[in-house]
């Protein structure tokens, strides 16, 4: 069942018509503030670019030698359903306290999972200097990122688990669980890319021309 908490509503027709995406500057940003529960899902999201919704309800039982298995709703139109995490994203996951009370792997208080959106949301955009973006633009934004780093608009759909149409949808029942596993490792690779930026290197024939 889809828990949805305040901070956290189903997004509309005026959601999805944003365009905005974070910019490598504000990735670092964010990402090198962002801490605590609200801080792995923020990281999560961007790394598995899956819904908020489904970041939030994972739970520990869900991940199971690196592979996520993401919750199928009934009547639900589109699921990655089950996804090879990079390294990065079982980081994110290594990282948060365990709390025998809750199973979820962003624990709030007691049984349930992290809610505290709008206080945490606020307050990250305070500690990184990063406002005008809402959590569903993190989806968005690794999207971006998958195209940019050579993945396929087919396998970043799937790993998006939206809804295949037509005939495809219908015949092809192949699971594409290596094809996804390779979008995200290259994501993750790009985002380490933008999290650590390799110093500029001087061409060798541009260096000997300095030197001559």
């Amino acid at each position: 069942m889809t828990i949805i908490s305040r901070g956290m509503s189903r997004y509309g027709i005026a959601e999805h018509a944003r365009k905005r995406i974070l910019t490598d500057d504000e990735i670092r940003a964010v990402w090198t503030a962002a801490s605590g529960p609200f801080g792995g899902i923020v990281k999560m999201a961007l790394v598995t670019a899956q819904r908020l919704d489904k970041v939030v309800t994972a739970k520990r039982e869900h991940v199971v030698d690196g592979v996520w298995a993401i919750e199928t709703e009934e009547r639900e139109k589109g699921n990655a359903t089950e996804l090879v995490l990079p390294e990065m994203a079982l980081d994110v996951i290594a990282a948060q306290p365990v709390f025998v009370s809750s199973p979820y792997v962003f624990a709030g208080r007691g049984t349930a999972p992290f809610s505290s959106f709008s206080h945490a949301k606020k307050a990250l955009d305070k500690a990184s200097s990063v406002s005008d973006w809402t959590l569903h633009d993190l989806r968005r934004t690794a999207r971006s990122l998958m195209s940019r780093a050579g993945v396929s608009s087919d396998h970043a759909e799937r790993v998006l688990g939206h809804a295949i149409g037509g005939v495809e949808g219908v015949y092809d029942r192949h699971q594409y669980k290596e094809e996804k596993r390779i979008a995200l490792a290259k994501l993750a690779a790009l985002i380490d890319g933008i999290l650590n930026p390799r110093k500029n290197v001087v061409p060798l024939k541009a260096r000997a021309s300095a030197e001559a």
